[in-house]
């Protein structure tokens, strides 16, 4: 810590010596890294000392704002699939928006979590150490099917080497499409799963619900665990993806 304080120290009589600025800010600067230094205060104390003094003067914590996140139109979402001239990457991209999954969840998803007779997938662990299901359309259950029919996967999607993808691989996948199509947006893996839930959203999914597929689930949405299956709301939601 102390080695901490004093580059931070050096630094400080650099930019003076290089500004000749005496501004209010670099004043508080010097006097409590020499301080810090002369008591050796750690990390902690500095908090605890910051958050006194926030609250002695009244000042308030800024919030950032969230700007809205912008999602591809129609056309412009044909028009990245219009580019992937090869038919797994492009079933990949498809699965994505047809689950909402994460890519690590999509890059650790084997064949055996996916109960094709229910429509529903198996999440093990996800963010969070969580499990959840998730239920898909018939749609996606025929590509599926057709591209399982030749193979013997233990991931639902494998590499050339017969290994899972690796979630840098999907982003580099689609940093291509992207490039090839020359759209005015970006789109990354994670923008289909924003595509997915906002579909839900539009078609009166209840928030509750939508969290709880989306693995946001806390003990409120718990008690409706259930319901995918006993309140209808799993054939509800694989009638909406077949509207798609």
């Amino acid at each position: 810590m102390k080695n901490e304080l004093d580059n931070i120290e050096k630094l400080q009589d650099f930019v003076d010596q290089k500004s000749n600025a005496k501004s209010p800010n670099q004043k508080c600067i010097k006097f409590l890294t020499k301080e810090a230094n002369r008591n050796k205060l750690d990390y902690g104390q500095l908090r605890y000392i910051f958050r006194v003094v926030r609250e002695n003067c009244d000042i308030e914590i800024s919030k950032n704002k969230k700007s809205l996140y912008q999602l591809p139109t129609s056309d412009e979402l044909a028009q990245f699939y219009s580019v992937i001239n090869n038919p797994i990457h492009k079933l990949i991209f498809q699965f994505l928006q047809s689950t909402g999954l994460r890519v690590s969840e999509l890059c650790n998803l084997e064949v055996g979590q996916i109960d094709f007779q229910e429509n529903m997938i198996f999440i093990k662990e996800g963010k969070g150490k969580k499990d959840r299901v998730v239920p898909f359309g018939n749609k996606l259950k025929e590509k599926l099917g057709l591209y399982l029919e030749t193979r013997n996967n233990r991931y639902l999607f494998e590499s050339n080497r017969n290994s899972k993808y690796s979630t840098r691989r999907i982003e580099q996948i689609c940093e291509k499409y992207l490039a090839d199509c020359e759209l005015p947006i970006k789109i990354t893996p994670h923008t289909f799963r924003h595509i997915y839930f906002s579909f839900l959203a539009r078609n009166k999914v209840s928030k509750e619900h939508r969290m709880l597929i989306a693995g946001h689930s806390s003990g409120k949405t718990q008690d409706i665990y259930t319901h995918l299956s006993i309140g209808g709301i799993k054939d509800e939601i694989i009638d909406i993806l077949d509207r798609d």
